[in-house]
């Protein structure tokens, strides 16, 4: 792909697009330097003002990166791309908590389904590993140990999956529900939270795709249950929405 001048008008998007092509063409290949302000500039025919613009965009949306050694490089391509672009537009939303525990109905079955298939004895391991944490933060009224690790199941769950995508989409959902997490784990109770968990894992060692998929289905659509009723009394209350932000 040739370099092409632009035109004067948003001349830093015009850049970006062109750069963004050169990536995803492989014109400029994962891990390669790319040139340098000034030779950017003088081939692009603009100033250093607007490449730099326009790198910085490329950062932002993780297609490049910068390093200690100075430079910009261009960033191997992986999920975690994609879910940098949504992760503020999810933060944002008046709805984020409501949007993220849809997605999770909507994919965490068929997760716990992939996993079924997949799992493997060390795999199994980590996961009733995770649950002995819920246990022992159970026994000490930890809700805050309790929630991220409860959130780290899940994350766990689409790594087994070996599906870079599902595990992305997963931290995400991870990243957005941590604040919240604590709220709902004391609507529900320790005890259902540890049941719904272990009948899971259980599924999954036995490879039983089409349990996993059901449990996993009513563990999730139980939550959603449980956040509309957080949230109709916290209106009769007049307390806020819960949020994804850290004023959550």
């Amino acid at each position: 792909m040739e370099i092409r001048r632009v035109h004067r008008t948003t001349i830093s998007d015009q850049i970006c697009e062109q750069m963004k092509q050169m990536i995803l063409d492989r014109t400029w290949k994962p891990g390669q330097k790319v040139p340098s302000e000034g030779e950017l500039a003088e081939q692009f025919g603009v100033s250093r003002a607007s490449i730099r613009e326009a790198l910085l965009k490329l950062n932002a949306v993780g297609l490049l990166e910068s390093r200690f050694s100075g430079g910009h490089y261009v960033r191997e391509a992986g999920a975690d791309i994609c879910m940098n672009a949504i992760l503020p537009i999810v933060y944002v939303s008046n709805n984020s908590v409501m949007e993220v525990l849809e997605f999770r109905q909507v994919v965490e079955a068929r997760i716990a389904g992939l996993a079924a298939r997949r799992a493997g004895t060390e795999d199994v391991k980590r996961l009733n590993g995770i649950i002995r944490e819920m246990e022992a933060a159970a026994m000490s009224d930890n809700l805050e140990k309790f929630s991220q690790a409860d959130l780290r199941f899940h994350l766990e769950l689409a790594t087994i999956t070996k599906n870079t995508l599902l595990a992305a989409s997963m931290q995400l959902v991870r990243e957005v529900l941590s604040n919240n997490m604590p709220i709902l784990v004391s609507q529900r109770g320790y005890e259902s939270g540890i049941r719904d968990h272990q009948k899971i894992v259980d599924a999954i060692r036995m490879n039983d795709e089409k349990r996993a998929i059901m449990l996993m289905e009513e563990h999730v659509e139980d939550i959603c249950r449980t956040f509309s009723e957080v949230t109709a009394q916290n209106a009769e209350e007049g307390i806020p929405a819960m949020r994804s932000d850290a004023s959550a």
